[in-house]
């Protein structure tokens, strides 16, 4: 019975055992993950297993490698922390376990300024990205000023915005910005930027001009950071003249080479990281002071002449002032084209101090000059002498204005007499004529001269002693119209005599006579008779005189021109005469026939004739007249005269038809008669005298002139006196002789003329008529035999009658005659072309039968002439030479006259060929070239213009063809016109050219800690340019990219580079298609990090890791591997084929910082990846009961390396896991209660080191119960 109890026992037990065989119980082993997928390695102790791992959502199975199962599950969320069950297919046995893939960084990732802090001190920057995909839980921004080695962070949730913020930055400092998205325990990447703050600008900018040529520019550095500063000058038309680099630590600097008085532009650009900021101030240069500044008096001593010759550069006005001790300066405003001024109105003597001010823009610059007016001589100068005849005294009056003294000299001749110097308050000086021995009637001259500074005036007088008078002074002889003195020579010296005559009682001056100094008498003659006379002789020296006087009286003159005549009366006389010169009382006149006296009268002396009647007709008489003065008489003077004889009556004269005849008759005269004279006379000429005896009254002319009038006189003679009586008639008048009307060339006019008609006539009367209708006549004096119509019609023909009248006597004859046609009216030059010229005209007015036009050349005929009718009234003239000036004469015909009109007209000059403006790759000149075109030019005129400003013409000789322009700007657009000068024609064609603009200079190519990314700076070019044209090659010279910027920027950035590529930029300023020559830099991007980093294995000694080539160029890399405390745990340097690489001999469980670093030439990247080692297994595992039969007691060893903590489990028999515990690193021991008594149990301690773990197992079995155990004993004492 106890043998089948034990039996039973043991079965049971063994029943048991059999039941807990080891199941498919999972062991992993190692787990990783990606951004989307999952990796884990497992084992299991279980035969014939099959796994497949799942998530909530997918699942996939897992394929047997070796000894242990892999497990690939894709297609999974970055970042996101999945829950991951490995079930066995086998029999149904789970496995949970958690992990993360690993997050990934945003696609984008940019930048900005901050625009709120863009126009303050500070500066600040925004930083934007988009969302990673799948998970994050933070994003961390990192911004690093590697200058400063300063780092700030802020950590972003990915719940907020994704963007952030950087405030107060340091201005002009280049900040490294990186990205790092967080999920869990995992980072992606970094993600790296860079980006700049602007510089600040300068602050405290001063420009001073302490000199005419330059500017001195201060400036204090704004905050932050700056690399270095560019000054740039520029003038008002904005054209850059200089760009000056200067180093960050300068603060000021000095621009010369200027032009004095002229507004500039300085701007002080700074310029950090790539960026620019500017301040900008104008000032004016200090203007030139005048040059050669003179003050001129030119003799004058009120008059003050200042000139000078204008400064270099530019001037707004001139501020004139002239000073002067106690006096108000004046001030005169001139502008600047003015460079001389005169002060008018000032103090004679005066020194006056000039200043000249040049401004310009507020600014100005001092040049003085001295100078003097003249002083004014002294005034009422004179010398006389005093009542004693022995003295000369000096006085005058002193001068205006300023003097110091006076210097007074006495001269005799070239000796001087007295030279003393007297104050300036003296105004006389008197000189003895005994102490100085002076001669009377002697001249002397004397000096003032008034001194002030090194300037004097002086002032002459002459002055003598008075002379002595001449004695005796005697009468020596008179009659009726002289007067003659004589005189000895006065003492002393004198220039000459003065004798002067006058009227004893009027004391009124008759004659004076100025004589030599060696004469001794004089005569006066042409006295008036019987007048009382003194003569006095005056000695003259200089103004001085002395005089002696003698008293005479003339005898009376006789009568002169005493006629006498009958007055053309038969019974009466008349006597006249000239009253007798000079001085009388009466006249005595007597009447005498045959030596009686018949009257004897006394008349008064204002008479001069007296009448005799009741005379005897014909009788002859005698006239006696003599002159009485104070009982004196002159001579007698006689005269005859005798009666006219009576005169004849009733003259008849007639012509009697003819033309060369006449009769006279006449009834006799009554009274005496000696005979008749009748005489035939041709107005003043005398043509015939006949003497006709008083018994026969008339008489017969013949062969006399046609037309004449005639005098005829007959006349009755008695003794030499005649009585005529006088008639006129005429003959019958001839007509004109070959009358011609010619219309003397002119259109509206026809001029008659004719030889004179034979003999007399007194007038002609022309008349003209056309169709029978009389028009116009004229009456013409005799004396013309011309004349000339007007206002009548051009080109017609009139017929002129001609009439010849003498007295009412009418002779006629007619002739033909036609008006020159006219011209045609308002002949212009219509139009012109380079090979035509039309001209057009107003018909002529009056009669034309038709139009001729002729073209000349030189006076030469070109083309055979073309007739027109008479209703035309324009042509064209074709196939001429452009430029040519012809000669356009158009005709009017009219019967056989014609009349021309010409004008001149001239071709247009043809334009000029193939205009050509090249620069030949210069910046500062222009040449200009072109080929003539067709036909005649006086020359060329090439204009330069500079949008619509002429900057410069040139002539041009025809024969020439180019012509060069120099000094031009820098890549402006220049306009060229080559003008065609033909006379006063023009034809123009224009053509435009550029200079080649500047090149560039600072060229730098900057990577920007980019890897396909470069920036490009320069410095402006001088002069004009549109922009700039910028060429990326690459180092086999291939190009990569174009690019431009417009003229004002001075960067550019060129992205989508290949990393690590070396690039060279060519830079080439612009304007209007024109290039400069290049200039170049050469950097090269940054090489891209290794992708794809990932720990491919690793133990708890080693860590392999893989990784993915970067993008572009590199030559090899660095490999680091960091402790968790940076410190370096070892270095390589691999092959640019290397994609792996291992490090052995770490330390279990610890965390690593693997980099990956890039080079290519002196730029690198990097990348990084977490690693850690797997933590070591606990050593000395062990599991037991304790004697304990619910309780199983497990302890280990620490083992070597890093621990985070220990995860403890404990598995059924099944595989099922029956308890786990979460333990410290520091616990080595731990106790599980409440098994199954005498239960084999396996127990697991998982080393973890983060995310890595290590396993060890062991088996241990709980205690066995009191009734079991003394089974087991009986057993063995059986056995």
């Amino acid at each position: 019975m106890f043998g089948c109890l034990i039996l039973a026992l043991f079965w049971s037990v063994n029943e048991v055992q059999s039941t807990e065989a080891p199941r498919c119980s999972v062991n992993m082993t190692e787990m990783s993950s990606r951004s989307d997928s999952v990796n884990v390695t497992l084992t299991s102790t279980g035969p014939s297993c099959n796994f497949s791992l799942m998530t909530d959502d997918q699942s996939t199975d897992c394929e047997l490698i070796g000894p242990s199962f892999t497990c690939h599950l894709t297609g999974l969320q970055p970042g996101t922390l999945y829950h991951l069950t490995v079930m066995s297919k086998t029999d149904g046995e789970k496995s949970n376990a958690s992990v993360r893939t690993d997050p990934v960084s945003p696609d984008s990732f940019d930048v900005q300024l901050d625009p709120v802090q863009a126009h303050s001190s500070s500066s600040g920057l925004q930083v934007f990205w988009s969302r990673s995909a799948g998970h994050v839980d933070w994003y961390d921004v990192t911004l690093e000023d590697s200058s400063a080695r300063s780092t700030l962070r802020t950590r972003i949730m990915d719940s907020a915005a994704p963007q952030s913020g950087f405030s107060s930055l340091v201005p002009g400092t280049l900040y490294i910005i990186s990205l790092v998205a967080t999920a869990g325990d995992k980072s992606a990447p970094p993600v790296y930027t860079s980006a700049a703050t602007a510089p600040s600008p300068v602050q405290g900018l001063q420009l001073t001009s302490s000199s005419s040529d330059s500017l001195g520019v201060s400036w204090q550095a704004g905050p932050g950071r700056t690399e270095q500063f560019r000054v740039l000058l520029s003038d008002q038309d904005g054209v850059l003249l200089k760009n000056i680099t200067l180093q960050n630590t300068v603060t000021s600097t000095r621009l010369d080479g200027l032009q004095p008085g002229t507004l500039y532009t300085v701007t002080v650009v700074t310029e950090a990281a790539g960026l620019q900021s500017s301040a900008s101030e104008r000032a004016v240069t200090v203007p030139a002071v005048v040059l050669h500044l003179v003050l001129d008096n030119n003799g004058s001593s009120d008059h003050l002449h200042a000139s000078w010759l204008s400064p270099a550069g530019g001037v707004d006005l001139y501020l004139v002032t002239l000073s002067a001790l106690g006096s108000t300066p004046q001030e005169r405003r001139l502008p600047p084209n003015i460079t001389q001024v005169v002060f008018e109105g000032l103090t004679p003597g005066c020194s006056y101090q000039l200043c000249v001010r040049s401004s310009a823009g507020g600014r100005s610059s001092d040049s003085c000059s001295r100078g003097r007016t003249v002083p004014e001589p002294a005034s009422s100068l004179l010398m006389s002498p005093l009542a004693d005849g022995r003295t000369l005294r000096l006085s005058w009056s002193p001068p205006r204005g300023h003097w110091e003294n006076y210097s007074v000299l006495l001269r005799d001749g070239s000796v001087v007499l007295v030279n003393r110097t007297v104050s300036k308050l003296s105004t006389q000086l008197t000189f003895s004529g005994l102490s100085l021995a002076l001669v009377p009637g002697r001249l002397y001259e004397a000096e003032v001269t008034a001194h002030s500074g090194t300037l004097s005036n002086t002032a002459r007088c002459l002055g003598r002693l008075a002379p002595g008078a001449v004695q005796p002074l005697l009468l020596r002889h008179t009659d009726e119209s002289s007067v003659s003195v004589q005189w000895t020579q006065p003492p002393g010296e004198w220039d000459g005599f003065t004798v002067v005559l006058r009227q004893a009682d009027l004391a009124t001056v008759v004659a004076q006579r100025s004589l030599s100094l060696e004469v001794r008498e004089c005569t006066f003659n042409s006295l008036t008779s019987g007048r009382l006379y003194t003569v006095t002789v005056t000695t003259n020296s200089g103004n001085l005189t002395s005089s002696a006087s003698v008293t005479a009286l003339t005898a009376p003159a006789q009568v002169t021109r005493l006629q006498v005549s009958n007055g053309g009366s038969t019974d009466s006389l008349q006597t006249t005469w000239e009253r007798a010169s000079g001085d009388l009382d009466s006249y005595r006149v007597l009447l005498v026939h045959d030596s009686s006296v018949i009257k004897n009268q006394s008349v008064e002396a204002d008479t001069t004739s007296i009448s005799f009647h009741s005379l005897r007709p014909g009788a002859l008489y005698r006239v006696v007249v003599t002159t009485v003065r104070a009982g004196h008489t002159s001579r007698q003077t006689v005269a005859e005269g005798r009666t006219v004889p009576a005169a004849v009556g009733e003259v008849t004269v007639s012509n009697n038809g003819r033309s060369d005849f006449l009769s006279v008759s006449w009834r006799p005269a009554a009274g005496e008669v000696d005979r008749y004279l009748v005489t035939l006379s041709d107005r003043d000429r005398t043509l015939h005298t006949v003497p006709v005896s008083k018994s026969s009254p008339e008489c017969v002319f013949n062969s006399l002139v046609s037309g004449r009038l005639y005098n005829i006189s007959i006349s009755s003679r008695s003794g030499l006196h005649h009585n005529t009586t006088s008639v006129q008639q005429r003959t019958q008048p001839s007509k004109v002789q070959s009358p011609t009307a010619t219309h003397a060339a002119r259109d509206d006019y026809l001029k008659v003329y004719w030889r004179h008609a034979a003999g007399d006539f007194d007038l002609y009367q022309v008349f003209i008529k056309h169709n029978n209708v009389f028009l116009q006549n004229k009456t013409l004096l005799k004396t013309q035999n011309e004349c000339v119509f007007s206002g009548l019609v051009p080109g017609r023909l009139y017929t002129v009658l001609i009439s010849t009248w003498s007295g009412t006597y009418e002779t006629s004859t007619s002739t033909h005659g036609r008006t020159f046609p006219a011209a045609v009216q308002s002949l212009v030059l219509a139009g012109r072309g380079t090979e035509d010229l039309r001209v057009k005209w107003s018909a002529a007015p009056g009669d034309v039968d038709h139009y001729e036009v002729q073209l000349l050349f030189n006076d030469m005929k070109v083309f055979p002439p073309v007739t027109l009718g008479s209703g035309v009234g324009e042509c064209v003239l074709p196939s001429l030479t452009p430029g040519r000036l012809y000669k356009i004469l158009v005709s009017t015909f009219s019967g056989p006259n014609q009349r021309a009109q010409f004008i001149e007209g001239r071709t247009v000059p043809s334009k000029v060929k193939n205009i050509h403006v090249s620069n030949s790759g210069d910046s500062s000149s222009l040449k200009v070239s072109w080929t003539p075109g067709h036909g005649d030019v006086d020359g060329y005129s090439v204009f330069l213009f500079r949008q619509d400003r002429q900057l410069d013409v040139r002539p041009v000789l025809k024969h020439h063809n180019e012509v060069t322009f120099g000094s031009l700007q820098p890549g402006q657009t220049y306009s060229v016109t080559v003008q065609s000068v033909s006379g006063e024609l023009l034809n123009n064609s224009t053509a435009t050219g550029r200079t080649v603009p500047s090149a560039v200079t600072g060229v730098q190519l900057e990577d920007l800690h980019s890897t396909c990314s470069l920036q490009v700076s320069w410095q402006e070019a001088l002069g004009v340019s549109d922009g700039y044209i910028l060429q990326l090659l690459d180092d086999r010279g291939g190009l990569v990219s174009n690019s431009s910027r417009p003229s004002g920027q001075t960067s550019c950035r060129f992205d989508g580079l290949t990393p690590g590529r070396k690039y060279r930029v060519l830079v080439q300023t612009t304007s209007g298609g024109v290039r400069s020559w290049g200039v170049s830099a050469e950097a090269r991007t940054r090489p891209a990090a290794v992708t794809n980093l990932l720990v491919k294995a690793n133990t708890s000694t080693s860590l392999s890791f893989h990784w993915a080539p970067p993008e572009g160029d590199f030559e090899l890399y660095e490999l680091f591997l960091y402790k968790s405390d940076d410190s370096l745990q070892e270095k390589r340097r691999g092959q640019s084929s290397s994609q792996q690489c291992s490090f052995q001999g770490l330390r279990p469980g610890a965390q690593y910082r693997m980099v990956v670093v890039t080079h290519s030439g002196e730029q690198s990247n990097q990348s990084a990846v977490w690693a850690r080692t797997v933590p070591g297994a606990v050593p000395s595992l062990r599991a037991h009961s304790g004697n304990q039969s619910d309780a199983l007691w497990v302890n280990w060893d620490r083992p070597d390396g890093d621990l985070s903590w220990y995860l403890l489990n404990l598995f059924n028999p099944d595989g099922s896991q029956r308890s786990q515990q979460q333990l410290g690193s520091e616990v080595t021991e731990f106790v599980f209660s409440d098994l199954v008594p005498g239960r084999l149990y396996r127990a697991e301690v998982l080393s973890v080191s983060g995310q890595q773990s290590n396993r060890a197992s062991v088996l241990g079995r709980t205690g066995e119960m009191l009734m079991l155990r003394l089974l087991v004993k009986v057993l063995e004492f059986l056995e």
